[in-house]
C-alpha cells in the first residue's frame, strides 16, 4: 500500500531484464510514491515543465486526477479500506512543505510545518476530509489506514524527533506505537542539527512497518541513514528489520516502500549500490524486491525487471514505478523470492538507548553513579537472531571502577565488556546477547569507589514469541 520516491539519475543503472508478465499500464510519466488498494492505484504525478505534484489514480484502465490540491512534493498518500471496506486514500497537507529528500525514499517529513490529515474515497464520489486525528499544536503526516484504523507520525513543528500513534477504528484517543532508534551526540557532534523521523508508514491487521530516517552529526557514513522497522498493534518496542546507509567513501544502501502483508510479511523495496563489484560491468544502483518477517527475521529477495523507484503491493500484484526514459507504471505478478542469509542489523548511528523507546533508563548507582538498566523483558522477534543487552556505567565526579558479569542459570560468571575506569559519558556501551527465546540472565555491575564495593544486578528476561 506505500510507496517511495528516491534520486537515483545520479547513478550508473543496473538491470534485469523483463519478466514476461510485466504489464505496462502507463508509460512516460514523471512519477513517484505509488499505493495500491483493491485495484485501486495511487500515485504522484507532475509534467514536464515541472509544475507542482498531482494524485492521480490507475483503475481499470484509466488513469485520472484525483479531485485534490496539487503540492510541491510527492504525496504521502496511502490506499487502503475505510470501516464499511471500501477503498479510500489518506494523505497529508502541509501548510510548509518539507525539504528536499536527497537519497531518502522519501520527502524529509520531520522538517514539514502545519500538516494535517485528509481522506478521499475512491468509489462511490464524495469529497475529501479532515481527519479528526488533525491536531492544531502538531503535525501529522504519512498517515496509512487499515479498516478505518489510522496510523500516522507525529512531530512538534520544529521538533527534533518523531513519534507513530495509532488510533483503533471509533476510538477517540490514540496510542504511541514503536519508534526509532535516537540519536545520542558524543562530543564532536555538538551542535549539530540531528533530527529522528518517519519517512513511509503502512498499518497492517497486526503491526505497522515504516522507515525511520536518522540525520546529523550521530549518523555513519555523511550523515543520514534509514531503518525499515515493524511494530505490534498491541504495543512495545519496535523490530528492527533492514538498515541503510551513505557510506561516503563507497556504496550506499536505502529500504523504501514498507506494506504490511495479510500474511504478516513486510514487503519492501531495496536500492543500493554494493560499490564492491568495480570489475562487474552490471555494476551500479541496484533494486529488488524484498520480503522480511517480522518475527523469525527471515529475508528473501528478488531482483526488480529494470531499476524501481516505487512500488506497492496489493494482494498477489506488485505495482511499480520503473525507471526508463520516463517513468512507467508496472503490474507484476509476486515474483520468486530467493532466501538471504540470517545477519544482525544494527543502527547506523551513535544511539541514545535510553530514549529510543527500547525499554532502557539510566538508574542511581553507588557513589553517585549511574547504571544502565535494561528492560526486564526484551522482544525474542526476529527469533531467528541473537537479541543484543546492553550494559553501560556514567559518573561526574569521583574515581571508581565499575566491571560488568552475566550469570545464566547452571554456568559460571561471564564478564560482559571491558573494566571501566572512566565515566562512559562520552559514549560507548558493552553487550552480551541472549540467543534463544526465553533464556534468562542476571547482569551485576560491581561498583569500587577507594575501597567500598558495591553489587547492583539487574535480571533480563528474553520474551517467548507468545507474548
Amino acid at each position: 500500500m506505500r510507496a517511495a520516491l528516491i534520486t537515483l539519475a545520479l547513478f550508473a543503472v543496473a538491470a534485469a531484464p523483463a519478466r514476461a508478465d510485466d504489464t505496462v499500464l502507463v508509460s512516460g510519466l514523471d512519477a513517484a510514491a505509488v499505493t495500491a488498494y483493491g485495484g485501486q492505484v495511487v500515485y504522484s504525478q507532475r509534467d514536464a515543465l515541472g509544475q507542482p505534484w498531482k494524485l492521480m489514480r490507475w483503475h481499470d484502465g484509466v488513469a485520472d486526477a484525483l479531485p485534490v490540491p496539487p503540492r510541491a512534493v510527492p504525496f504521502d498518500a496511502d490506499a487502503g479500506p475505510d470501516a464499511s471496506g471500501q477503498p479510500v486514500v489518506v494523505y497529508s497537507r502541509c501548510r510548509t512543505e518539507p525539504g528536499p529528500s536527497g537519497l531518502s525514499p522519501a520527502p524529509d517529513w520531520q522538517t514539514a510545518r502545519g500538516c494535517d490529515l485528509y481522506e478521499l474515497p475512491l468509489t462511490g464520489g464524495g469529497g475529501e476530509r479532515r481527519l479528526a486525528a488533525s491536531s492544531r499544536s502538531m503535525s501529522e503526516t504519512t498517515p496509512s489506514i487499515w479498516h478505518g484504523a489510522l496510523a500516522y507520525a507525529r512531530h512538534a513543528d520544529g521538533g527534533a524527533r518523531a513519534t507513530i500513534e495509532y488510533l483503533p477504528t471509533g476510538a477517540s484517543r490514540p496510542r504511541a506505537l514503536g519508534g526509532g532508534s535516537v540519536q545520542a551526540c558524543f562530543g564532536m557532534c555538538d551542535g549539530a542539527r540531528r533530527l529522528d523521523g518517519v519517512l513511509q508508514l503502512d498499518l497492517g491487521p497486526s503491526r505497522v512497518a515504516y522507515v525511520w530516517q536518522m540525520t546529523g552529526g550521530a549518523v555513519y557514513g555523511t550523515g543520514v541513514s534509514w531503518e525499515l522497522r515493524a511494530a505490534a498493534l498491541a504495543g512495545g518496542p519496535s523490530t528492527l528489520l533492514d538498515t541503510g546507509i551513505v557510506s561516503g567513501t563507497c556504496g550506499y544502501s536505502v529500504p523504501g516502500s514498507p506494506v504490511v502483508s495479510a500474511a504478516r510479511e513486510i514487503a519492501y523495496l531495496q536500492t543500493g549500490d554494493a560499490c564492491d563489484e568495480a570489475s562487474d560491468q552490471t555494476a551500479g544502483t541496484k533494486t529488488s524486491f524484498a520480503l522480511a518477517d517480522p518475527v523469525i527475521g527471515a529475508l528473501a529477495t528478488a531482483p526488480t525487471s529494470g531499476l524501481a523507484r516505487a512500488a506497492a503491493r496489493d494482494g498477489d500484484t506488485i505495482y511499480w514505478l520503473r525507471q526508463g526514459n520516463g517513468v512507467d507504471l508496472v503490474a507484476s505478478s509476486l515474483p520468486a523470492y530467493a532466501p538471504q542469509p540470517q545477519q544482525r542489523v544494527n543502527p547506523q548511528a551513535d544511539i541514545d538507548l535510553a530514549r529510543s523507546g527500547l525499554g532502557y533508563r539510566w538508574a542511581a548507582g553507588p557513589a553517585g553513579t549511574r547504571l544502565l538498566r535494561p528492560p526486564a523483558r526484551i522482544p525474542c522477534a526476529p527469533s531467528g537472531r541473537a537479541a543484543v543487552v546492553y550494559t553501560a556505567a556514567q559518573w561526574s565526579h569521583g574515581r571508581h571502577v565499575v566491571r560488568v558479569q552475566r550469570v545464566d542459570p547452571r554456568r559460571p560468571p561471564r564478564r560482559v565488556g571491558i573494566t571501566l575506569t572512566r565515566s562512559g559519558s562520552t559514549g560507548g556501551y558493552s553487550e552480551t546477547q541472549l540467543t534463544r527465546c526465553g533464556q534468562r540472565t542476571r547482569l551485576i555491575y560491581t561498583v569500587t569507589t577507594y575501597r567500598s564495593t558495591h553489587r547492583v544486578s539487574f535480571t533480563v528476561t528474553r520474551a517467548s514469541l507468545g507474548r
